[in-house]
């Protein structure tokens, strides 16, 4: 173990591509092998998504160009406005001196130069460090998914679940509202009335009766280290639930762990496609406002292992009270 001062004072800037292999032994660090997203072993995936622009990452540099923090905003295509800000690490042996909240103040920077409307988060919860990190920026939750991140995920000197997936609990920091029209069935006005409450942002909330039209468009992406696959619907059309239902026939064959359906709420049928998804066993994962250029969506979630929902720990009440809700709906919608 080494021997730590206690007035370190390392570099917070952008990754340099001749860092990656530096980045990749803080990853190794701080999870050894157990990391879900296999891009951050790879020094040519990193150096792709950094040239592409595909993902903006944080790091904190020593003078001998250790990387002792990492954090990053990452987009998921052209169409993505409000990035996810995820793959914050500190290095076990530097936690304690405020690494995280450095590269999370400097995250914001970039956020704001880049002219977005705000970013996204998944905070663990296994332990509410994460999330206390995002309530120091003034984050508010906005869902949790259930299950999200397989057994074998392990912090080192952190707390670990090894018996049952973990859940993510969903941040959103906005930087910059832009205010629009949203379709949702009326018996969630309430909750999402007092999420927009809590982030101040401003959408007119509509319950409409009118169904998809023409052709569904949509693309399934499959995440096989975590068992998850990711449904992404870019137009409602009349053949959704048939389409969407093929897509499970697929996924269920992979025998994933859960399947995510990302709605597009501006789109006036979304109301009654939400309804008919949870025949199918989907309900509320998170909110996420400004996710693509058109507007915002709903993630919504289908479980298909058992989770000890008891280990979910929320750093406060409004978490607690966002988690309350989604069990609730997760436990209505098995029922039906």
């Amino acid at each position: 173990m080494k021997t730590m001062t206690d007035n370190i004072s390392p570099a917070i800037t952008t990754l340099a591509l001749e860092d990656i292999p530096h980045l990749i032994e803080c990853v190794r660090r701080c999870y050894g092998e157990s990391y879900t997203n296999p891009m951050m072993y790879d020094a040519e995936q990193l150096k792709d998504a950094i040239v592409t622009q595909k993902m903006h990452s944080i790091v904190a540099k020593l003078e001998n160009n250790q990387i002792i923090g990492h954090c990053a905003l990452t987009f998921n295509g052209p169409q993505n406005s409000s990035p996810e800000a995820g793959k914050m690490m500190v290095d076990p042996d530097y936690r304690g001196h405020h690494i995280a909240e450095l590269i999370a103040k400097k995250r914001i920077e970039i956020a704001e130069s880049l002219g977005l409307p705000g970013f996204w988060t998944e905070c663990v919860t296994n332990h509410p460090y994460s999330q206390h990190e995002m309530i120091a920026f003034n984050a508010k939750e906005t869902g949790l998914f259930i299950g999200d991140v397989p057994p074998t995920f392990a912090m080192q000197g952190l707390q670990n679940f090894s018996d049952t997936r973990m859940s993510l609990l969903a941040f959103y920091l906005p930087l910059k509202d832009r205010p629009h029209d949203i379709y949702v069935p009326s018996k969630h006005t309430e909750h999402l009335n007092a999420l927009l409450s809590s982030l101040n942002l401003q959408r007119n909330i509509t319950n409409s009766e009118i169904q998809g039209a023409g052709e569904t468009i949509l693309k399934t992406e499959i995440d096989s280290e975590d068992q998850v696959a990711n449904i992404s619907v870019d137009h409602i059309g009349e053949d959704l639930i048939a389409s969407v239902t093929a897509e499970l026939k697929k996924l269920e064959a992979l025998n994933i762990a859960s399947a995510y359906l990302d709605l597009p709420i501006t789109q006036e049928a979304a109301a009654n496609a939400y309804m008919a998804l949870e025949d199918l066993g989907f309900f509320w994962g998170s909110w996420i406002p400004h996710y693509s250029t058109q507007g915002d969506i709903l993630r919504l979630q289908k479980i298909y292992q058992t989770v000890n929902v008891s280990e979910i720990v929320c750093a406060r009440e409004q978490g607690e009270e966002v988690k309350k809700f989604v069990v609730s709906e997760w436990e209505r919608v098995s029922k039906k």
